[in-house]
């Protein structure tokens, strides 16, 4: 699920990957708490940066209780910070806790990841309904680490860093979300299932190619969906012919002639579906 919010920020948006369900709406109101005068919110990599009228930049432990109101379209909703923890790889991660508009009642905002944590950070850029993710100097979105964005990141694949080429790793974020999600026709719609294991690799060796036994070649990725497909990860889901039919991007990119020769920034391997 995501919701689509504004922050207090000035006009900040951001959605919710992963997240455990929406909030109901509450009053309108901008403040931050229990912090006092706020000059600024920032977002930089996956961390809130909070600067006071003083000048001075609170430290993450401090932000610890702070409660963020939100607003999107008209809705407003509020995030409590419950904990926060640097995660390896230069990673902020964030209890948060949303607010029942309806109760007043507060649960934790995601899902469990595949490690049983309901973690999230900030992640600048938007998302649109059709998978795209598009870079923004004033908005941002929420990403739980049970939601692809998040593993994306905790891959490896941050948006704000660059590979050693100067190249931007945007659009590498972006690929990761489609595969991921087994959007091949760059659309925004799934065609895998929660929990499915993959191996997802690169040429950078940024993720290995370490696949487990059984496991086989499905498809090379772009930001804009598939590059070709030579298997669908479930063909009772995607079988190759619907696709050529759904995704005419694809057209004579499906079957045996697409493997990770293909000109594209990541591949993945899975295992293969009875029909």
């Amino acid at each position: 699920m995501r919701i689509g919010t504004a922050a207090l920020l000035s006009a900040v948006v951001f959605l919710c990957a992963g997240c455990l369900e929406e909030t109901g709406p509450t009053e309108p109101d901008t403040s931050v708490a229990p912090i006092a005068g706020v000059h600024s919110i920032a977002v930089l990599g996956t961390r809130f940066v909070v600067v006071l009228d003083s000048g001075v930049t609170l430290d993450q432990q401090e932000l610890v209780g702070a409660i963020l109101t939100l607003d999107s379209r008209g809705r407003q909703y509020r995030l409590r910070i419950d904990a926060t923890r640097a995660d390896p790889g230069d990673i902020q991660l964030y209890e948060l806790s949303a607010e029942d508009g309806d109760s007043g009642q507060w649960h934790n905002l995601c899902t469990p990841d595949p490690a049983g944590e309901r973690l999230a950070f900030p992640l600048q850029g938007i998302w649109t309904s059709d998978g795209r993710h598009l870079p923004s100097d004033t908005e941002f979105s929420i990403t739980c680490t049970s939601g692809a964005e998040g593993k994306c990141v905790r891959f490896g694949y941050k948006p704000w860093e660059h590979l050693p080429d100067g190249s931007s790793l945007w659009d590498y974020h972006q690929a990761c979300t489609r595969l991921l999600r087994a959007d091949y026709c760059g659309d925004g719609h799934p065609h895998t299932r929660n929990g499915t294991p993959v191996d997802l690799y690169d040429r950078f060796r940024i993720q290995a190619d370490e696949p487990a036994p059984g496991m086989s070649f499905e498809a090379a990725w772009g930001p804009q969906g598939a590059v070709c497909v030579r298997r669908p990860r479930y063909t009772d889901l995607a079988p190759l012919a619907t696709l050529a039919q759904q995704c005419p991007a694809l057209k004579g990119r499906l079957g045996d002639g697409c493997s990770d020769h293909a000109a594209a920034l990541l591949y993945d391997k899975s295992f293969p579906q009875p029909p």
